[in-house]
């Protein structure tokens, strides 16, 4: 439930940012000064506000509440916390201020805060600078459809098809930058490989699918609607009808995008196979999987288990991923020189009719670049690749630290 409301407050999130930032860039490219715009900018900017406030208390809340500074240090001394203080600080100056100047300046506080946290900034400074650019462009298309659709009834007819065809001018390179930047950061999060049996890889194809909805109804409105405004009444009223439409297809891309990147990830394991033996019997088996809750920071993880092996010969864990983290390795605990010292292990032994035991202080999983903190309470899922029984979907519990000795890279 904690999940769909983070989810929730993702997507409006979204839809107040770049509504905010797109009605600041398209009223400073389009050079128009409209009053419902500055309400608009205004009111989107509170809502930033509320939503970033609203997300850092989700997330210290779940992590182990405001009276635990270890969990208010986890959040907003992490990439999240920059990332959620620049959405707040962008609101803050276009609430404050949006017909001066420094409206521009909230803008980029406001697009900068989406390449600092999530999938793509794992992914290095490139990645993040083509999210920043793209999330700018589709700013700039979702403010200047706004403003079109509310000068619409204002304008006289003349004036009206001439902010129109400037639109359409400028929104040719405002396309080409946006299909840019999402092809690189595509490219970069899906490494080249597009795998449809990956819940991320489709969700993707959706949002191209709606994109490329985006895409056709704009070039309806340059080629055949815009034209016609100064001498067709009729092609006025079926332009409004088509800039709803965009809209509510902008609405279903944040939706989708705010899905992806709070239950997904470009490295899940998908469609994992069974680990069942040849004779029907379950090969591998797996007890007790936990992870402890992390309130001293969000980069890391750790993850225990008994992995039983009921075939006849013996097997090995090969590789391990979850949608929670950039990337999971399998780790192993030795006391040299008196002191605990961590290795990378390429893989782990199961005996025939034996048991491996990742547990603190021995084997453990170990969750590099999470995309969300491991709260008390919460389930994460893994899957893990054997040699011969194949895949395995498993589900962490997530328990509270107190009792559990963490490890410390």
């Amino acid at each position: 439930m904690l999940d769909l409301l983070a989810a929730c407050l993702k997507a409006i999130g979204y839809v107040a940012a770049l509504g905010a930032a797109g009605l600041v860039l398209a009223r400073a490219t389009l050079r128009l000064e409209a009053a419902q715009a500055v309400r608009l900018i205004r009111a989107a900017g509170i809502v930033a506000i509320i939503v970033s406030g609203a997300s850092g208390w989700l997330f210290v809340e779940r992590l182990g509440g405001w009276s635990d500074p270890a969990a208010v240090s986890a959040v907003f001394g992490s990439p999240l916390g920059v990332a959620l203080g620049l959405q707040g600080a962008g609101g803050v100056v276009l609430a404050l201020g949006p017909r001066r100047r420094s409206a521009v300046v909230g803008a980029i506080l406001l697009l900068v805060s989406f390449g600092v946290v999530g999938h793509s900034a794992t992914r290095g400074l490139t990645t993040s600078i083509s999210v920043v650019v793209h999330v700018a462009a589709a700013g700039w298309w979702l403010g200047g459809l706004i403003l079109l659709l509310g000068q619409q009834r204002i304008l006289p007819s003349e004036t009206y098809a001439r902010l129109v065809g400037q639109f359409s001018r400028q929104a040719i390179w405002m396309v080409a930058l946006l299909i840019g930047a999402a092809t690189v950061t595509a490219a970069a999060l899906l490494e080249f490989e597009v795998d449809l049996d990956r819940t991320y890889d489709r969700g993707l194809l959706a949002k191209l699918g709606l994109t490329t909805a985006l895409l056709g109804i704009a070039a309806t409105n340059r080629l055949l609607l815009s034209p016609r405004l100064q001498t067709d009444s009729g092609a006025r009223a079926w332009l409004r009808r088509t800039i709803v439409a965009e809209l509510l297809l902008f609405g279903s891309i944040f939706a989708t995008t705010a899905w992806l990147t709070a239950f997904q990830s470009p490295h899940a394991a998908e469609h994992a196979t069974a680990a069942v033996s040849q004779q029907g019997n379950k090969a591998v088996a797996v007890i007790d999987a936990w992870a402890p809750a992390m309130p001293g920071g969000l980069g890391t993880g750790a993850g225990y288990m008994v992995i039983v092996n009921h075939q006849q010969s013996d097997d090995r864990l090969i590789a391990v991923s979850s949608p929670w983290a950039e990337h999971v390795s399998l780790h192993e605990s030795k006391m040299e020189g008196g002191m605990s010292r961590m290795k990378d292990v390429a893989a782990l032994t199961i005996p025939a009719g034996g048991q491996a035991v990742l547990s603190p202080g021995k084997y453990h999983l170990m969750f590099t670049g999470l995309y969300a903190p491991f709260v008390s309470g919460d389930t994460v899922p893994v899957t893990l690749e054997f040699e011969r029984a194949g895949r395995l979907e498993v589900m962490l519990s997530v328990r509270p630290p107190g009792g559990q000795s963490l490890h410390q890279h």
